[in-house]
């Protein structure tokens, strides 16, 4: 689950990131999640960076985002937990609350799935020789799906966060 959060909150900075919207209430999110992983090493380095961009006000953070170019397209992997899928016949064994947290967890990442795969299909589309006006339709449909990702991740930490506090 540890690890899960880290993917789930790299992709919510990711795709910020790429819309040039991080802001302080997103870094405040994502740098504790980074900085406390023991999954990915990498991650430690990463939350030194995003630790860095505190330093300055919100003016100055949006400022920094606002030259960056944005990146395009992002090469986002569906998500899976396969110990928690193999485990769903064992859930009766734990409480009404985790039952439904874990469940909650499994058909979230199913949507998230999908709309990675929405994504990757719409950005496909955009090298075939479409109409221009086909073509930004295109671009922006994946644009969406990114940002509906983005919405169903941040909701997905907090139901990990719950499931974690609960192994206390």
């Amino acid at each position: 689950m540890e690890g899960l959060r880290v993917i789930l909150a790299a992709n919510v900075y990711n795709i910020a990131d790429n819309n040039r919207a991080v802001n302080r209430e997103l870094i405040e999110l994502v740098e504790p999640i980074l900085r406390s992983d023991k999954v990915f090493p990498e991650s430690k380095k990463a939350a030194d960076e995003l630790s860095s961009l505190l330093q300055y006000a919100d003016e100055q953070i949006a400022s920094i985002m606002a030259l960056k170019k944005p990146a395009g397209a992002l090469n986002l992997k569906k998500i899976s937990v396969p110990f928690l899928t193999s485990q769903l016949s064992s859930l009766y064994l734990f409480s009404a609350e985790f039952q439904r947290i874990a469940l909650k967890i499994c058909s979230r990442l199913a949507i998230i799935n999908e709309e990675i795969e929405v994504a990757a299909f719409n950005y496909r589309k955009t090298f075939d020789r479409l109409p221009q006006q086909d073509h930004a339709t295109v671009v922006t449909n994946f644009l969406q799906s990114y940002q509906n990702i983005q919405g169903l991740c941040r909701p997905l930490i907090d139901d990990v966060n719950l499931v974690l506090s609960m192994k206390e």
